[in-house]
């Protein structure tokens, strides 16, 4: 008799846990930082689809998303400047949400810096040292906030961001983020592969492109 007792609330036990799973369902915030690769423009300075809304698209159908919050990224953002905005508290014009509060309360944040910032001019010693700098600064302050999943893009080749260059600022942030326990999303390679761009003009990525880093992102996410 006991031993029916026992089966019978294992066998509820599990039943509920199953049910608990089926219908429970977490609600998730995403918010990003970064610049126009963080908003998805293209070549032809079009606001496109980006690797966030693609991670939005798979959250609403698997999950539940309770804000996007993408206000925080800006086509021109540059380190110094989500530096700036971090150390000030910078508020969305209109509302009482504060950058630091976004970044407390997401689930998942992703950061794209770097492409903007190194593409409008050539490139000098002193544009990386100071750019990797405010990176450090940049995820020390969003680790005081944010506890858990954060994603980091890399850089890819441009006619600006040589092989060089760009071997040496992605491995210093790979290294951040080894430290801080941040996921660093490579996409140095996404250059090689012609289908990722709209034309040999622009460094910008097509929506191919967007969705590759989406994809990469959720293989660090299973």
């Amino acid at each position: 008799m006991k031993k029916v007792i026992l089966f019978t609330i294992l066998m509820g036990t599990i039943l509920a846990f199953v049910i608990f799973k089926w219908v429970y369902h977490e609600d998730i915030i995403i918010v990003t930082l970064g610049d126009s690769l963080s908003l998805g423009y293209t070549a032809y300075d079009v606001k496109g689809y980006s690797y966030n809304d693609y991670l939005r698209d798979d959250y609403e159908e698997n999950s539940h998303i309770k804000e996007y919050i993408t206000e925080f990224s800006y086509p021109e953002e540059t380190s110094q400047t989500l530096l700036l905005k971090l150390k000030n508290n910078y508020v969305i014009e209109g509302t009482e949400l504060s950058i630091t509060q976004a970044i407390a309360k997401s689930k998942i944040l992703t950061i794209a810096l770097g492409m903007v910032e190194f593409n409008q001019k050539e490139i000098k010693r002193e544009d990386i040292e100071e750019y990797l700098n405010n990176m450090e600064k940049i995820i020390k302050l969003i680790r005081i906030h944010q506890k858990k999943e954060v994603f980091l893009i890399s850089l890819y080749e441009t006619e600006r961001i040589k092989k060089p260059y760009l071997k040496e600022i992605n491995e210093r942030l790979k290294e951040l983020c080894k430290a801080s326990h941040l996921h660093f999303i490579d996409i140095e390679d996404l250059t090689s592969k012609s289908e990722y761009f709209f034309n040999n003009k622009s460094y910008l990525i097509n929506y191919k492109g967007q969705r590759e880093i989406y994809r990469r992102i959720m293989k660090e996410l299973k």
